[in-house]
């Protein structure tokens, strides 16, 4: 075999010197765009499995591809050779490949974009273009004040450049079109280049010790005249004999050299050990009582239990808030664990994962690890080995969670499922998959069970669980568990669900007061304060008002590169203007730049302005903020949840991540600042979200034996969203929503695409949309669809964002495969979105 070694950050790349293939491999190209796959001859000195990450040329460059299918035959005449195998092993398995085929096909995605979801950060690398001088200057000139002249000038002193390395270098882009002339004359030469992996494992340098720890109050006896190394010695035998080299200096105050000497007497040796990254590594989860299960727990544990036991299934646990439908997930994860298989646990936000390990690690002591976003890479692909190793029993994570590469998963939970965070989204890359469907292919490859849970279900979940395609299993009384009880099983007692006043701010406004708090929450809120238990206040606004407005002339401070207006922030004693959507900051004007006028006016109300009128209102009262704004450092979630959770504050004043799945037994109170935020919005999903961000809202008082209420402050208290969730009457509400889905022929009944376009200027962004809109239409006479309909094309709500302009077309249509075709290269489709904004 002839087969040349390269090192690339831990990995050894095998490079092909051979001529004559082999095989023959289908391979996915990770390249913007390319929707196909190619054939690649598999060299006869290149070991290549399915699932190996190899490099090859492509186009005029080099790029990375995974193998997802071997041949002896191929159906292309002149197949290119695989150039070498990047990962020794394969880094995604048959099951992966199946998985991503059915991605792909689902959202219309390329399988590529499918594929390296699966792959941690750090392996993934695209390729890139190197530029060097064809011949070396005997002396750099001076940079020029032309783009092309500075190039040379930074190549001569630089040595090769990456494009990357240059777009940092220079003042604009434009750089690339300068240098077209010296490629042409050769001056300048380029080359492909394809980025090594820089994942790699993390090792520390550990002590051990090589005697026999009866010897070692000997040997320290011995060591009179080497007091450090005699420390460092009984140091090391005290904590078991091995032990990082860092704290082992840190503890003994002992010094390298004293290490180094003790290891020339092979005393102890020293070697370069690989430590896995675990966020939970340090954390301790005692165990928790196990509670008895109700007659309708078990009821639903035993249908999923039959289901384990069986050929697996999906089942949706509709259960109201406080329902137990946690215990119900822990007994499936047990029993899976007891088969020897895995179990995926997603959650909607990043905010829930820390109440949520807490839950699960103290059950599984020892098997638990997080995937998400806010995770150092290292963490991530630390996690991805493990998680492939089969050394994790339990995932818990945000919707990317989904991809970790357990070897047999057998449960998947998906907690509120009704969520929209489960759906990724433009502006996003693609694939455009919703975790809740990708959750249910995965588990029909690996004859696994699914657990859909929520209070108030998606709309069409619920349609299809009704109609026989999921089991629908139903919790419909809350149940509380004594936080007291300190045996090793406690029982589940039922308890009602807080009542809901419903406060018509209209009318406080009548009496005169124009205060955010209405005189019925002002008032519970002091009585709860006097009782010494919590509140939670929910407004989903940040910021301290939502737009600034001039008095005299009308003019309203807006983003210049969104065209919305810009929300005040207040830090300390002054303030700032900033945009929610592309981060644009600017300074609180303190008159109108408009007409000079000084009568500017702040409106509207935020999370911050609602924590400063507490504090102002109910004094001592102490007041803890959850938003975007006050968790966007690593922790900051989980600090802020145990901080509250602990007793250490009074109120807590949060966005909607405040009232989703949190559980927090001394909550007696939930105020809802404005009920329809969100009620207005030019969205189809609009009123039932607003269902559910209120009854999971109402859902956080009264998870104890104390009880609680809830105070819905609203404008609208007539509409019917609002009114069955004061009630908590989900069925009232889906059958009004089926009722007004069915008249506009919006999901359940039938299937939405949206198609987006954009564009840096509106034009451009208007005739792409108006061309695919007359595609569209020809698709639908062709393929006969005659039960498609087409909105648009319009300008998408937000028609402007981060300086880019959108126009979209949206389809309801009950086959969007045939629809859509192969979409065009700038197309942006989003089958079956969750919002239309």
């Amino acid at each position: 075999m002839d087969v040349s070694d390269k090192r690339r950050a831990g990995y050894t790349m095998l490079m092909s010197h051979a001529a004559e293939p082999s095989a023959y491999a289908e391979l996915a190209i990770y390249q913007a765009n390319v929707r196909r796959t190619f054939h690649y001859a598999v060299p006869e000195d290149l070991p290549v499995e399915v699932g190996h990450l190899v490099q090859v040329s492509f186009r005029t460059g080099l790029s990375q591809g995974i193998v997802l299918a071997l041949s002896a035959e191929s159906p292309v005449q002149r197949a290119k050779p695989i150039q070498a195998i990047i990962v020794p092993e394969p880094v995604v398995t048959p099951t992966q490949i199946a998985f991503a085929r059915w991605l792909a096909d689902h959202t219309l995605s390329p399988i590529a974009s499918c594929l390296w979801l699966m792959l941690p950060p750090g392996i993934a690398k695209r390729s890139g273009v190197r530029y060097r001088l064809a011949e070396p200057e005997s002396e750099c000139p001076p940079e020029g004040t032309t783009l092309a002249a500075q190039v040379i000038a930074l190549l001569c002193r630089r040595g090769a450049m990456t494009a990357r390395q240059l777009d940092r270098a220079l003042p604009n882009r434009a750089w690339r079109e300068a240098i077209r002339p010296l490629l042409a004359n050769g001056r300048i030469l380029s080359e492909p280049i394809l980025p090594e992996p820089d994942a790699e494992a993390h090792t520390v340098r550990t002590a051990h010790l090589l005697v026999a720890m009866e010897r070692v109050p000997l040997l320290v006896q011995e060591m009179a005249r080497s007091p450090k190394q005699a420390a460092a010695l009984l140091s090391l035998a005290e904590q078991g004999g091995k032990c990082a080299v860092s704290d082992l200096l840190r503890d003994s105050g002992a010094s390298l050299h004293a290490l180094r000497q003790l290891a020339a007497k092979e005393l102890i040796e020293i070697v370069e050990e690989e430590r896995y990254r675990d966020p939970l590594a340090s954390r301790h989860y005692p165990p928790q009582p196990i509670p008895t299960l109700t007659a309708e727990q078990e009821a639903c544990w035993q249908a999923i239990r039959a289901a384990q036991d069986g050929e697996g299934g999906a089942f949706l646990l509709h259960g109201v808030t406080g329902a137990g439908k946690t215990e119900i997930y822990l007994r499936a994860i047990e029993h899976a664990r007891a088969q020897g298989r895995q179990a995926l646990v997603l959650v909607p936000e990043i905010a829930l994962v820390a109440q949520t390990v807490s839950r699960f690690a103290s059950r599984f002591q020892g098997q638990v690890a997080v995937v998400h976003s806010a995770l150092s890479d290292g963490e991530q692909y630390d996690t991805w080995r493990r998680a492939r190793q089969g050394e994790i029993g339990v995932v818990i994570g945000a919707r990317s969670a989904l991809f970790t590469p357990l070897p047999d998963i057998g449960v998947i939970v998906i907690d509120e499922e009704h969520d929209e965070s489960y759906k990724q989204s433009p502006p996003l890359p693609p694939p455009y998959y919703h975790a809740r469907e990708a959750a249910l292919a995965l588990m029909r490859l690996q004859r696994g069970v699914v657990i859909l849970g929520s209070a108030t279900p998606d709309v069409v979940t619920t349609f299809r669980a009704r109609r026989g395609e999921l089991t629908y299993l139903r919790l419909p009384n809350r149940v509380v568990i004594s936080h007291e009880r300190t045996t090793a099983a406690s029982e589940a007692i039922a308890a009602p669900l807080p009542p809901v006043t419903v406060v018509d701010m209209r009318q406080e406004l009548r009496t005169g007061n124009r205060s955010i708090f209405s005189a019925a929450l002002r008032q519970a809120l002091q009585e709860t304060l006097a009782r010494g238990e919590q509140a939670l206040l929910f407004l989903n606004r940040r910021g301290a008002a939502t737009f600034v407005l001039c008095r005299d002339c009308g003019y309203v401070a807006r983003c210049p590169d969104c065209d919305i207006p810009l929300t005040f922030h207040k830090h300390g004693q002054s303030g700032q203007l900033e945009c929610h959507y592309c981060g644009y900051q600017s300074a609180a004007p303190q008159r109108c730049p408009q007409c000079n006028s000084a009568r500017i006016r702040y409106f509207g109300a935020g999370t911050a302005s609602v924590a400063e009128q507490v504090e102002s209102e109910f004094s001592g009262a102490r007041v803890l903020r959850w938003d975007r704004d006050t968790a966007q450092v690593r922790g900051a979630h989980e600090a802020i949840w145990a901080r509250f959770a602990a007793g250490e504050a009074d109120v807590l004043v949060g966005t909607q991540m405040i009232v989703k799945g949190l559980d927090l037994p001394r909550v007696t109170l939930v105020g809802v600042i404005l009920a329809e935020t969100a009620l207005s919005l030019p969205d189809y999903r609009a009123t039932e979200r607003t269902f559910q961000l209120l009854t999971q809202a109402a859902g956080r008082a009264g998870r104890s034996s104390r009880g609680g209420k809830v105070i819905l402050q609203t404008y609208q208290p007539e509409h019917y969203a609002i009114q069955a969730a004061a009630h908590h009457d989900y069925e009232t509400f889906y059958e009004r929503e089926l009722a007004y889905r069915r008249l506009l022929d919006y999901p359940p009944y039938k299937r939405l695409v949206r198609l987006l376009f954009s564009a840096p200027n509106a034009a451009q962004a208007q005739r792409q949309a108006q061309e695919a809109a007359g595609v569209l239409r020809a698709r639908i006479l062709a393929e006969k669809l005659t039960a498609t309909r087409l909105i648009g094309p319009t300008t998408a709500p937000f028609a402007k964002l981060d300086g880019v302009y959108y126009w979209h077309v949206l389809a309801r249509t009950t086959d969007p495969l045939r629809l859509i075709g192969e979409p065009a290269a700038h197309w942006i489709v989003d089958v079956d979105p969750t919002n239309t904004l």
